[in-house]
Order: structure tokens, then C-alpha cells, then sequence
């Protein structure tokens, strides 16, 4: 049971909103790539889908960090929903690339522009003592809908074709649209003013970046993304190929590193400082990577189970740490501009990942792919160990700076 105090009731429909809507991306993302794969869709065309609706997050941050700390977030959270709704209905007929990824590009806009503003309002929900359990909450059910969804997806696109899940998909944002309705809590920040009478919002890279403990920390966490991502891409090599395995082993090796993490999101809940959370994050980077690295000597395919549990472990501590550092760190009035820049660094190193691993993949063998990516992420995660270490308990001022 979510101990989250007053702001439960609030909290509740939230998580199950955007749970639901997790749920479907997954269902419908996988059905596109079905579809246009069906259509005779080259690997880049698949890569191209798969990456679309990250870009608009990655170009359009500083605005949509702005617009999530200066408007009424009901309002920002029912427009962006019903822009989502929108933008995902003509996927249900559309099979043209070309038509699909300008759609795309406008939900993963206004996907950017609600996850932000949601992040922001989870601490008015719950309060500041009681993030650590709502962002521990929030990233094991996103970790749980993720895992099923894809196996939905190709089900229902099997048995009744890739448009239905596609609506599910557009069925679901309705769901968190109603439910940002619902939520009785909102974030109404006033504009400040200098004494100039003008005033010039800093963008949330700009108050990572001034944050000597946050900057170092997200950009370890990034590194950790790149790599586990990149390896990704060739894990059903190691298992099928150098391994000798069949496809149930690979569907183990990642549904194993998926619970770790739904462990180490719910475990990061019981870390009761900041000092800890810090450590925590290095700790589980660390964690994570020294998993990968493990799949590189793996000498049977069985030993990738608990190398996969112990590396999701250490991305669930720190995924779960980190984000409530970032809001932890941060006066209410730069929540969703950190939340908009923090989201476009994880997910520009998401999607290189994907092209990384596609490429280092054709020179490289599984082996050594999984060497190198556990080996960098254990050297970055030592040097931000050592960044943070003497940086700890440093808290930048953060706000409104005068025009120049």
C-alpha cells in the first residue's frame, strides 16, 4: 500500500493513468513496426519509427521545460492529452512512413510536454517527504507495463490486425486525460518579476548544469543508458548465436533484467537521505553495468538469469534515485523544466543507443560489445563517485535570472 499521505487519492489515479497509457505506446509501437515491416520497411525505416517520437522531446526541451512551469498544469495536461489522442487516431489507418512519422513527432511533443508537467505536480500531490515512494511507485508500474506490452501488441496485431491495437493506444489517452481531470491537485506558479520589471527563465540544462552534484549524476546515468541500450541490440546474438541457446532464453534474459528493476525501484523507496540517494544512484550504475559486463564471460546461457536480475536491480536503484534527486533538488518553480531537460538527456542517450549498437554490432562480436559497454559504464560510474564525493550537499540557487 502507497504510504503517500494526504495526496494517496491523487497520486492513485495518476499512477494508474499514466500506467494505463505506458501500456499503450507499448501495444501500439510494436504494431507499427509490424506494419510497415509487413509493408517491406528496411531496418533504418524500423530505427526512424522506433526513434520519432523521441526527437520533438530532445529539440523542443527548453520550451517544453518553460511551458510546464508557467501555465496551470490541469490545463497543460488536458491539452497535451487530447493533442495525443489526436496525433493517434490517423495511425490507425495510416501505413506510409512519411505520414507516420510526422504524427509521431506531435505525440512524442506533446508526450514530452505531460510527462513533464506530471512530474512536477507528483511532488505538490504527496509533499516532499513522501517523493521517494510516489517515484518509486510510478517507476515499477511504468517498468511492469512495459514488459507486457509488447507481447500484447504482437497478439493483438496476429489475431485482429495492427489497427486495434493502435486504438487501444488512442483509448488510453483518453484514460490519462480523464484522470488528469480528476486529480484534484494542481500547479499554478506565478511569475516573478526582477526589479527591472523583465525577466528571463533559465532553461532546465542550465540548472543541471549549475548543480554540481545533479550534472555529474545524469551524465554517469546517461552513459549507463547508452550502453545498456547498445548492448541490448545484440543480446539475442549472444544467446542464439555464441551461446547456442533457443529464443525462450533470450525472452528470460530480459524479462529477468525488467524485474530486477521493478526490485530496485521499490527497494529505492527505502533510502531515507539524499547522501544515500547519491550513492545509491553511483551504486546502482556501478551495479548495472558490472551485469553487463558479466555477459561478456558468461560461459553458459543460464548465467545470464541472475546477471540480468542484478543488473536490473542496479537500473531500478538508480532510474528511482536519480529522479528524486532531480525533483528533490529543485524549488517548485523549476520542477518541470528539469523534468523536460532531464527526459531529453536519457532520452537522446536511448536513442543513440540504438544506433550505436546497430552499428558497433556489424564489426564487433557480442562478446566484446558487452565488454566494452560494461567496462565504460564501470569507468564512468568510479569518475562520478568521485565528482559527487566532493560535491555533496551543495544546493545551487535556482530561478529567474534578470534579462540581459
Amino acid at each position: 500500500m502507497l504510504n503517500v499521505g494526504p495526496g494517496r487519492r491523487d497520486l492513485i489515479v495518476a499512477l494508474v493513468g499514466r500506467t494505463v497509457s505506458t501500456f499503450g505506446d507499448g501495444v501500439a509501437l510494436v504494431a507499427l513496426a509490424l506494419r510497415i515491416q509487413a509493408d517491406g520497411a528496411q531496418p533504418w525505416e524500423i530505427a526512424l519509427l522506433l526513434g520519432a517520437g523521441g526527437i520533438p522531446q530532445l529539440l523542443f526541451a527548453r520550451r517544453i521545460g518553460r511551458l510546464a512551469d508557467t501555465n496551470d498544469s490541469r490545463r497543460l495536461l488536458v491539452a497535451g492529452g487530447l493533442a495525443e489522442v489526436a496525433a493517434t487516431i490517423p495511425l490507425i489507418f495510416l501505413h506510409s512512413l512519411a505520414l507516420i512519422l510526422p504524427l509521431l513527432a506531435v505525440l512524442g511533443a506533446a508526450t514530452g510536454l505531460t510527462a513533464a508537467t506530471w512530474s512536477a505536480l507528483i511532488p505538490r500531490m504527496v509533499g516532499e517527504d513522501h517523493l521517494p515512494e510516489a517515484i518509486s511507485a510510478q517507476q515499477s508500474l511504468s517498468v511492469l507495463a512495459l514488459v507486457g506490452a509488447p507481447a500484447v501488441g504482437g497478439l493483438l496485431a496476429g489475431a485482429f490486425g495492427t489497427g486495434l491495437p493502435v486504438a487501444i493506444d488512442a483509448a488510453t489517452y483518453v484514460v490519462v486525460t480523464f484522470a488528469a481531470i480528476l486529480v484534484r491537485t494542481r500547479r499554478k506558479p506565478e511569475r516573478m518579476s526582477t526589479t527591472e520589471g523583465q525577466t528571463e527563465i533559465r532553461s532546465g540544462f542550465a540548472i543541471l548544469r549549475a548543480d554540481s552534484v545533479l550534472a555529474p549524476l545524469l551524465a554517469g546515468v546517461a552513459l549507463v543508458v547508452l550502453m545498456v541500450g547498445m548492448v541490448d541490440v545484440v543480446l539475442v546474438f549472444l544467446v542464439r548465436e555464441t551461446l547456442h541457446a533457443g529464443g525462450v532464453w533470450y525472452g528470460l534474459s530480459e524479462a529477468s533484467w525488467m524485474a530486477g528493476m521493478v526490485g530496485g525501484s521499490l527497494g529505492a523507496a527505502r533510502v531515507g537521505s539524499e547522501r544515500g540517494r547519491i550513492r545509491a544512484t553511483v551504486a546502482g550504475a556501478a551495479l548495472a553495468c558490472a551485469g553487463v559486463a558479466g555477459f561478456a564471460v558468461a560461459p553458459t546461457v543460464a548465467i545470464l538469469v541472475p546477471l540480468s536480475v542484478l543488473g536490473g536491480v542496479g537500473n531500478g536503484y538508480a532510474g528511482a534515485c536519480l529522479s528524486t534527486l532531480l525533483l528533490a533538488r529543485t524549488p517548485d518553480s523549476a520542477r518541470g523544466r528539469i523534468s523536460a531537460a532531464a527526459n531529453a538527456v536519457l532520452g537522446g542517450a536511448q536513442g543513440a543507443s540504438l544506433i550505436l549498437g546497430g552499428l558497433v554490432g556489424s564489426v564487433l562480436s557480442p562478446r566484446a560489445i558487452y565488454a566494452i559497454g560494461g567496462l565504460l559504464g564501470l569507468s564512468a560510474a568510479g569518475a562520478v563517485a568521485v565528482t559527487t564525493a566532493r560535491s555533496l550537499g551543495q544546493k545551487p540557487e535556482v530561478g529567474l535570472e534578470p534579462t540581459t
